[in-house]
């Protein structure tokens, strides 16, 4: 009888390890609730006639995306180690209590950990400035707003391992005490979203749920002085059909609704674009009942904003591009609002992929010495937009600190100019730099760049290079 029991044992072990690949001669796994590709089937000989010394390993990860009832499986294990353990097996979710869901990336932030420096911080607001300067210089209102990560917002459902703050001050904060300091236009939702006694988040997706996007929405235009429909005599239906990201991404076949707000208004605009989704990367609506034209850059929490936007601009353009190429945008478009929403766990974004905008020309009438250095300095045509040349590199250390200035002196046969530069953090330096031009401004015959920092009042030329 035993020798039976350890047969039927062994038997029910196989069949378990073999079911995955029978089953996907059948129905196999083809989709997936995590933000990238499945893997395809491998090539034995590749198109070059060669053997594919990498089949096993390629072979493996396609077993690992497409096994039958893949999703089943990882559902199944997601709701065990959730409600008996209390934790997560997917690696960008962290289970809360009480049903919460919160973004494992954000987890830095809350707890104020691994922090931009004070330089990188400063290179987000020197680039929003001169982002700034060039929209209000082609005749339109800039507004700059971050949406707070859920557990800003609403931390006391995140596990108790991750109860322990390491500091109070965290980027946005920071952040924030430099663009005063700038004189950027900042719409704060941080203060806004404190202040509300109702939570406006959805439990089991990252973002805001629809009356926090309304709540933002108003404040954004408030700030602009643009006269819009505020939703205060609009009624919201609260039905319970919300199914949140972060709740699909833990559990693909298990997840449950929760309740969300629905505003019984008719949306008066109409697509441009042959939109299918508010997720997509380009969008454009026109409003015969709106007024001036708006060009939003977001991220996904616009995608509850878009519909609002919408309705009340005659004509919207939404790009979730980044860089955002809005030297592009409004020469082709000519908006009278640029709204930039980025949410707080990406703000770094700003300064490692800084927005594509034509440099600022500067008088610098002080002397200038010449130092050589090992500063790096390239240019050429930039893959964002092919109008325009891009010139970049990244400081010699010896003449880097905190307050340091970047320009770029281009001598052609336009004649001479200086330009402030966008400032860059890099995985190997904050004192990265890039310039954007058009093209025509640096004339047809060999021209000259130059690199040249300001240390304390003291001009110094570090790079030169013929392009």
């Amino acid at each position: 009888m035993k020798n039976i029991l350890r047969y039927l044992f062994i038997i029910t072990c196989i069949v378990i390890c073999i079911l995955p690949f029978v089953g996907m001669t059948v129905c196999p796994s083809d989709k997936t609730t995590e933000n990238r590709k499945m893997a395809v089937f491998p090539d034995i000989i590749k198109e070059n006639g060669r053997p594919n010394i990498n089949f096993l390993q390629e072979l493996g990860d396609y077993f690992q995306d497409h096994f039958a009832f893949r999703l089943e499986l990882v559902s199944a294990d997601a709701q065990i180690q959730s409600r008996i353990f209390k934790v997560s097996n997917a690696s960008s979710v962290i289970t809360g209590s009480n049903g919460w869901l919160y973004y494992a990336s954000t987890v830095d932030d809350y707890l104020g950990k691994n922090t931009i420096t004070e330089r990188g911080i400063n290179n987000i607001a020197h680039n929003l400035s001169l982002v700034q300067q060039y929209v209000e210089e082609q005749g339109a209102k800039f507004i700059f707003t971050v949406p707070p990560n859920k557990n800003t917002l609403y931390g006391d459902n995140m596990p108790y391992y991750l109860q322990y703050k390491i500091s109070s001050s965290n980027n946005t904060s920071m952040l924030e005490q430099e663009i005063k300091e700038y004189g950027i236009c900042y719409c704060d939702l941080f203060s806004l979203f404190k202040n509300e006694k109702e939570v406006l988040y959805l439990k089991r997706d990252s973002h805001w749920n629809n009356k926090g996007a309304v709540l933002a929405y108003n404040a954004i235009l408030r700030h602009a002085g643009i006269e819009h429909e505020d939703y205060r005599d609009i009624w919201a239906v609260r039905l319970k059909t919300e199914y949140g990201d972060l709740g699909q991404m833990l559990y693909p076949i298990t997840a449950e609704p929760e309740w969300n707000y629905f505003y019984e208004k008719r949306n008066m605009f109409s697509y441009v674009t042959g939109t299918k989704s508010v997720e997509e990367a380009w969008i454009e609506t026109e409003n015969s009942r709106g007024s001036g034209n708006l060009l939003m850059f977001r991220d996904s929490f616009g995608n509850t904003l878009l519909p609002l936007m919408a309705d009340t601009f005659s004509k919207g353009y939404f790009s979730k591009g980044v860089p955002q190429n809005i030297a592009g945008y409004m020469e082709m478009y000519n908006p009278d609002v640029v709204v930039f929403e980025k949410v707080e766990r990406n703000i770094k974004e700003i300064a490692t992929e800084p927005p594509l905008i034509e440099g600022k020309a500067v008088d610098l009438r002080k002397s200038i010495e010449n130092t050589d250095s090992a500063t790096s300095l390239k240019a050429g045509e930039s893959e964002n937009n092919t109008s325009y040349l891009e010139i970049s590199g990244i400081l010699d250390n010896r003449f880097c600190n905190k307050n340091t200035n970047i320009y770029i002196r281009i001598t052609g046969n336009n004649g001479q100019a200086v330009y402030n530069t966008l400032h860059v953090t890099t995985q190997e330096s904050d004192y990265g730099y890039k310039l954007y031009i058009p093209k025509e401004k640096t004339g047809l015959d060999e021209t000259l760049f130059e690199v040249i920092i300001e240390n304390n009042g003291k001009l110094q030329t570090v790079k030169s290079l013929y392009y």
